[in-house]
């Protein structure tokens, strides 16, 4: 079963069709449509692994109701049709997806899953008709191509240059600007001429006059708050502003967070925007990191040349509540402060832009590393910052920059004296668990009171791990890896940039001296026990040629609701979750919830359980693995068990979040 198309890939297709008669789905509805296409996908991946034609033809009319008109899901019914032996239906299908743009003739042709139907004259007939229709618009839909146009000014998207990758859940924007090869011979006096105050323009307007500097052409400026904290792009010649038409507008896609691919060009962006409200409030940088659909989006964008500016708004730098963010990632900076506190980062992203000299400018575009050297500029030069020692320390790493930290002339002139071979990479992490280093990763329900797993988001620039676990000790293994392209002679180096660095141990696993980077691995263990606040572990790399550049960041981040003790031996004692001491915690991180877990040891040590209680009150006992116990033997063990379920329960009071309850699972079983 090869012929069935996993990937829709780039939808060019302006407007689908909707089930609903007499309706259309423009493009604009690709961001409500596609989380139900991507899971359906995977369903039909599922099928197709288990042999269960009737489930792949079911699942694939399930996603024409979603997406009529789509060619590769009538493809896909076609191939299942023809498993089952209905060769009217299926050829039925196969005229359709041609019709709707499946024009492979060749594919067709050759695709084991219709060979049933291969030797039907119609089949022949339609691999015909694909084959002539191969370079044909389809009929009904407008024609699709990229908007052209000179660097600078205003490019609008719309529903004729914008498609929608299904892989991804983006939208690509088909855009082509006519960049000349050397700045226009007046860009340095307009440079001048504007802002003249700013301490780093002088040097940029100096290398423009030159010509060594390389302008903002070619660069795109996107803002994302509705106007509020729009750059003057004047400020910046023959920089190209992005909007998009106003049927996008109104179906609210030019706003929050980013969702739009612009293949390799480099795009510079911010989002002043407040914080929602509620019981769940959080800025939209703290938005990126508790939604894990944003974290691996945002990476995606950072990994494509796209440089993002977000205030914490209140999640930062409040007195009453300090830093509630719960990671930090590169992926993103994020500003202290509210509206306009992106301004000047934005804005000197921009100037750093212009400043690279012009091959060094391309290779950052080619190589795709536009964002990460631009987090390093950032982090490099701020005014703490004078050695690759404090580079390598908490100095350099902050979770928000305050731009009374931001030294933007040095900023620009260590941006000009880059050099192509001199661009260091970026760092590319993963989690490993393998049969050779074995980790235990403890389930939600069995090894804690909850229903989410303890990784919150895992990408290449940025994972975070929530300390869930009652475990008192807790040991990861990661791998880095240079990025864009693995360099088996690039070195290594892992620093603790947040936290108690008492608390972390990293080591290597083959037992290679802590500054060997030989393989790019990390043994990091971390002592759980006294631990309360945010613990960030940056790796670095560096080649031959250049110095570390932007990190890649694992957190660490115990729940601030919960109160642990732990016993001597380093073994839980009890977990008090009333949060006792009404600190700030993350409702969507972990829900309140209104118990202490003591728990319970034999003589030996070995763990028996643990008892919740609920005002000083014992309520239920539990086994080690998370059962309630409903009746015990003469000798006090577990007679009688009944695995339990968490779930939120609402209290009636619109600006409180829900809390967490627990009940029965199933019917009582005896114990093993």
């Amino acid at each position: 079963m090869r012929g069935f198309v996993f990937s829709i890939g780039v939808v060019l297709a302006a407007v689908l069709q909707s089930a609903t008669p007499g309706r259309t789905t423009s493009i604009y509805d690709m961001p409500r449509i596609w989380p139900r296409h991507a899971q359906l996908r995977q369903e039909l991946i599922a099928a197709i692994r288990r042999g269960d034609i009737r489930a792949m033809e079911s699942t694939c009319r399930a996603a024409l109701e979603l997406m009529p008109d789509d060619p590769t899901w009538h493809y896909n019914l076609a191939c299942a049709l023809a498993y089952r032996e209905q060769p009217g239906q299926a050829l039925e299908e196969l005229d359709k997806a041609i019709e709707f743009g499946f024009r492979d003739a060749d594919a067709i042709a050759k695709d084991s899953d219709l060979s049933r139907i291969s030797k039907l004259p119609r089949f022949v007939e339609l691999v015909a008709k694909a084959r002539d229709m191969a370079n044909k618009p389809v009929a009904g839909k407008p024609a699709v191509k990229h908007a052209e146009m000179p660097a600078g000014g205003v490019l609008t998207l719309t529903a004729t240059n914008l498609a929608w990758n299904f892989d991804v859940g983006l939208f690509e924007a088909l855009v082509k600007l006519d960049a000349p090869v050397r700045a226009l011979p007046d860009l340095a006096a307009k440079y001048s001429a504007t802002k003249p105050t700013s301490p780093e323009r002088p040097y940029v307007a100096a290398w423009l006059s030159e010509g060594t500097g390389s302008g903002n052409t070619g660069d795109l400026y996107v803002n994302r708050d509705g106007g509020h904290s729009q750059v003057a792009t004047g400020d910046f010649p023959n920089l190209t502003s992005i909007r998009y038409e106003e049927a996008g507008m109104s179906s609210g896609i030019h706003l929050n967070h980013p969702n739009t691919l612009f293949g390799n060009s480099p795009v510079f962006g911010n989002i002043s925007r407040g914080r929602t409200s509620g019981a769940f409030w959080r800025s939209l940088a703290r938005a990126s990191f508790t939604d894990p659909g944003l974290a691996a989006r945002m990476d995606l964008l950072y990994r494509n040349n796209q440089f993002w500016v977000i205030p914490a708004v209140k999640d930062a730098g409040q007195p009453e509540l300090g830093d509630v963010f719960p990671a930090a990632a590169p992926f993103q900076l994020v500003t202290l402060g509210a509206s306009w506190s992106d301004q000047p980062f934005i804005r000197a992203a921009l100037a750093a832009s212009a400043s690279f000299i012009r091959p060094t400018k391309q290779a950052l575009v080619r190589r795709r590393l536009m964002a990460p050297t631009l987090q390093w500029l950032f982090r490099r030069t701020q005014k703490n910052v004078r050695s690759e020692s404090d580079y390598l320390s908490p100095a350099a790493h902050p979770t928000v920059f305050d731009a009374k930290q931001m030294d933007a002339a040095a900023l620009v002139k260590r941006a000009h004296l880059l050099k192509p071979d001199e661009i260091p990479p970026a760092v590319s992490l993963s989690l490993i668990n393998s049969r050779i280093f074995p980790i235990r990763y403890p389930e939600p329900v069995r090894d804690y009171p909850d229903t989410v797993t303890e990784v919150l988001f895992a990408t290449p620039s940025a994972i975070s791990f929530i300390l869930r676990a009652p475990d008192g000790e807790r040991t990861f293994l990661l791998r880095a890896r240079t990025a864009p392209e693995e360099d088996p002679s690039a070195e290594f180096a892992w620093r603790v940039v947040r936290g108690p660095a008492e608390a972390v141990k990293i080591s290597t696993p083959l037992g290679e001296t802590f500054n060997n980077p030989e393989h790019g691995f990390a043994q990091i263990t971390v002592d759980r026990r006294n631990l309360t606040n945010r613990i960030d572990i940056a790796c670095f790399a560096k080649t031959h040629n250049t110095g570390y550049g932007a990190p890649a960041i694992f957190s660490l981040y115990p729940i601030p609701q919960e109160k642990r003790t732990y016993r001597p031996d380093g073994k839980i004692g009890a977990i008090d979750y009333t949060n006792p001491g009404r600190i700030y915690s993350d409702p969507v991180i972990a829900l309140p919830r209104h118990w202490i877990d003591t728990y319970k040891y034999a003589p030996d040590g070995s763990p028996l359980g643990f008892t919740r209680s609920y005002n000083g009150k014992p309520a239920a006992d539990f086994t080690c693995s998370g059962e309630r116990i409903v009746a015990r033997k003469t000798d006090g063990t577990p007679k009688t068990l009944v695995r339990v379920k968490y779930v939120p329960r609402g209290t009636g009071n619109a600006i409180e979040p829900v809390e967490l309850t627990y009940m029965d699972d199933g019917e009582p079983f005896e114990a093993p």
